[in-house]
């Protein structure tokens, strides 16, 4: 992933099993759409920046279609998790939109910026394989790990992110009223709203 920002370089990546708990929501609200693909969740915390995508790969083919959001971040006020809610439900809006249109609508293929729930954000949308990305990485002798200088443990500290065993596992979650986020599912009993890309403006 690509950040907005020039200066966004060192990063830590978002909890597993919070990755682990967006995808199963977006694999059930988006449950229709999926037949045949599968989804990939990866996040980034950079000091100042936090960025999302939502990556859906057709069964066959290399590249993805990778939803993704950029939001500012400011680690003193510690409302990552905040700042992650809103990042995920700004592209659960956008893939709604996207499927709505039967997924011939155009989607910014750099950085646009969008206003969203009371917050400034940047979408974009990239068909990226990041799995060839590492394989290449891994090829060429390149440690992400020393390269991209992923932050430590204590700064993951001082920006209030769980550690993995402060996070449940898998069955103590309910996946039926998220946590996370909330998006408009198939369930007619579903009381939450689609939120269209124009009505982020």
């Amino acid at each position: 992933m690509n950040p907005r920002k020039k200066e966004s370089k060192k990063w830590s990546a978002i909890p597993s099993e919070l990755a682990k708990q967006i995808k199963a929501v977006f694999e059930e609200s988006f449950s229709a759409h999926l037949t045949g693909k599968s989804l990939k969740v990866e996040g980034r915390i950079y000091p100042t920046e936090l960025l999302m995508r939502i990556g859906i790969n057709t069964k066959g083919e290399l590249r993805f279609q990778n939803f993704e959001v950029s939001i500012d971040h400011n680690p003193t006020t510690q409302d990552t998790i905040q700042k992650i809610t809103v990042a995920v439900d700004a592209l659960a809006s956008l893939m709604v939109d996207y499927f709505d249109k039967e997924e011939n609508n155009e989607m910014p293929l750099t950085w646009h910026e969008y206003p969203f729930d009371n917050e400034k954000l940047w979408l974009q949308f990239s068909s990226t394989n990041s799995d060839i990305e590492q394989q290449a990485n891994k090829l060429l002798g390149i440690d992400e790990e020393n390269a991209l200088l992923v932050e430590t443990l204590e700064d993951m500290e001082e920006l209030q992110i769980p550690e993995e065993d402060e996070i449940p596992e898998d069955e103590d979650i309910d996946t039926s009223k998220p946590k996370i986020f909330r998006v408009p599912t198939d369930n007619p009993k579903d009381t939450v709203k689609k939120k269209k890309k124009s009505e982020m403006h």
